[in-house]
């Protein structure tokens, strides 16, 4: 049996649902309001002690970080093969994997929290906001919420931010200039690792996109959201799991 722990905007989150949205694989879903700091919950804990989404839950055993995830999604659930047989474009897949973990991921975070999380904690009073903090398990968490609530980010994390969109951007145009369809050749995890990050940005700076700049990147993208995958994962449940959308629903646009 698979349960999965979720976040509906979370883009790590969105890693997995893809995943398994690909395999056509039954599972039980947990969504966690990240927003009510149900991940910091001392259940939830039990699973996942760094105390964020995703987790995955196969037959009682949990399995945590979405790229491993999506990893093991593959290996448990081999068809459709999502890994490449050939070696260089396994290699090619793993620095997908390891870019959408340390260089996507750095594009959207700050954006994202200012935009949907900052709204929800700054209304929290200090008493509250110390409990909050006193249930995270981790120093970096502690102190991105303790900025999240109260001082905000400052512009030099923005424009990091934005410098790893472009990087971001160009890095896969450079892969696609060869007139592929996907990132390595085949579709694989390398596409499912990405493209939650691509969206977000997207959904945050869709000047960027819309300036042509990326054709390559724009006609993947395009590409993409013609999977069915992509519309479950995206629109989980029929919920808008775009940042935009979620702002409207909790009442700040």
């Amino acid at each position: 049996m698979l349960t999965l722990y979720h976040g509906l905007a979370s883009t790590c989150s969105k890693k997995a649902r893809l995943a398994l949205f690909e395999k056509g694989a039954a599972f039980e879903s947990r969504l966690v309001n990240l927003q009510a700091f149900e991940q910091h919950s001392p259940e939830y804990l039990r699973l996942n002690p760094n105390g964020v989404v995703p987790t995955l839950v196969h037959d009682g055993q949990p399995v945590i970080e979405s790229s491993v995830i999506i990893a093991y999604i593959d290996d448990i659930l081999p068809a459709p093969p999502l890994t490449p047989t050939a070696p260089l474009a396994r290699a090619e897949m793993r620095f997908w994997l390891k870019w959408s973990d340390e260089r996507a991921y750095k594009a959207v975070y700050v954006p994202t929290w200012d935009r949907l999380s900052r709204p929800v904690a700054s209304k929290l009073t200090d008493a509250d906001l110390e409990k909050r903090l006193a249930a995270v398990p981790t120093a970096e968490r502690r102190e991105r919420w303790q900025a999240t609530a109260r001082e905000g980010f400052a512009q030099a994390e923005f424009d990091a931010a934005y410098a790893e969109m472009t990087a971001t951007f160009d890095r896969m145009e450079k892969a696609l200039a060869d007139g592929r369809d996907w990132l390595v050749g085949d579709y694989s995890l390398a596409d499912i690792a990405i493209v939650p990050f691509v969206e977000r940005i997207d959904d945050l700076r869709p000047d960027l996109l819309a300036s042509g700049k990326w054709p390559g990147v724009s006609a993947w993208l395009a590409r993409y959201k013609t999977r069915p995958s992509f519309e479950k994962a995206f629109f989980f449940e029929g919920k808008d799991a775009r940042v935009s959308a979620i702002r409207k629903a909790l009442g700040i646009d």
